[in-house]
């Protein structure tokens, strides 16, 4: 199994890179500019209060939303949406073609060959996206460290919680989407489907946020669960949502397991 997670890691190094370097590079870029807009905050409160109040919920605004005078307010409006867009694309990619790449490539049938089990391919290969998603994580949670402290007074709490959530939520996306590549071996057809979760339910996420009987569906999007209102205001992930993405998670990367141990695989 060494030798599968060694490839594999180095067979996803140099998108690993891009995107570390787009998520943290973006998010860098909104934190520089806080101070640049930190003069005409007024101006703009006053202008965000003409705008729909569901409008403003479901961007952290508005009453009991977030404040954007403050460092922490800011990136939870202007940046942590990136990580978590960008983010969750990154893990989808990553968890939908690190599998099925290799029936689609015709090299399973090579793999197979070797003195080795599918059940240490699949824990191999989750292995890496494991690996993956916490380095990209790392880095952006030392970005966010400093950024923190130059910017603001900092807060051990809600820098932990900004560091842990996207990392939850990229676990959400990459495991589902390893779990829809067992079945749909196209890499092409998977990660499309993979990218359409991701922006499928982050517009869930702003449905349930626009009326009061759609509110029910904040349940069924992992955008509601790593929430940048209870990150900031409560310094709080809720218990419910934990439970309900470490659920996901774990069925997912099982069945993923055992199906693939039954499947017949296309050579």
């Amino acid at each position: 199994m060494k030798n599968i997670i060694k490839y594999e890691f180095k067979r996803n190094f140099r998108s690993l890179v891009l995107w570390t370097t787009i998520i943290v590079g973006l998010s860098a870029l909104m934190i520089v500019l806080f101070p640049a807009f930190e003069d005409s905050m007024g101006e703009m409160l006053e202008m965000f209060d003409s705008w729909p109040a569901g409008f403003l919920e479901a961007f952290g605004l508005g009453e009991g939303g977030l404040d954007m005078g403050n460092i922490y307010g800011w990136y939870g409006v202007e940046g942590y949406l990136f990580v978590l867009l960008i983010g969750g694309s990154y893990s989808a990619v990553l968890g939908s073609s690190i599998l099925s790449k290799e029936e689609d490539e015709k090299t399973i049938e090579f793999l197979l060959s070797k003195p080795v089990s599918r059940t240490k391919i699949i824990f191999g290969k989750i292995f890496v996206i494991i690996l993956n998603l916490f380095l990209l994580n790392l880095f952006m949670s030392i970005v966010l460290f400093f950024s923190f402290v130059l910017f603001g007074e900092f807060d051990f709490l809600v820098w932990a919680l900004f560091s842990f959530a996207p990392l939850l939520h990229q676990f959400f996306f990459a495991s589902i989407s390893f779990l829809i590549s067992v079945f749909i071996t196209k890499s092409r057809a998977v990660i499309s489907i993979s990218l359409g979760l991701v922006i499928g339910l982050y517009v869930v996420e702003i449905i349930s946020k626009l009326t009061d009987s759609a509110e029910f569906l904040k349940f069924l999007t992992p955008y509601e669960y790593v929430n940048a209102v209870d990150i900031v205001n409560n310094n709080n992930i809720q218990g419910i949502y934990l439970l309900i993405t470490f659920i996901v998670i774990t069925l997912s990367f099982v069945l993923a397991w055992m199906f693939y141990n039954k499947k017949d695989i296309t050579t």
